[in-house]
């Protein structure tokens, strides 16, 4: 499991507990920074996920990724020269 896929989980279950005590409280602007940061949590465990998801391509197959990213290098410094 890759750190960011670590730190969110553990961002959205305090976004979850922060969103818990907001609603408690009858405070909204507490509960919408938990909800807050339950979509940053999320969107870090994605990220993390794509991350482990591109590590395990490259490891399983080392040729054809060096192929992908010859290719975008390639389209990269064209559309870079005009």
């Amino acid at each position: 499991m890759k750190r960011e896929q670590i730190e969110g989980v553990a961002e959205n279950l305090a976004g979850k507990a922060q969103s818990a005590v907001g609603r408690l409280v009858d405070d909204p602007a507490l509960e919408a920074e938990g909800d807050g940061r339950q979509v940053a949590g999320q969107v870090t465990k994605s990220y993390g996920d794509a991350l482990d998801s591109v590590s395990s391509f490259v490891k399983a197959k080392p040729f054809t990724a060096l192929a992908i990213s010859a290719a975008v290098t390639l389209v990269v410094s064209r559309l870079l020269r005009r």
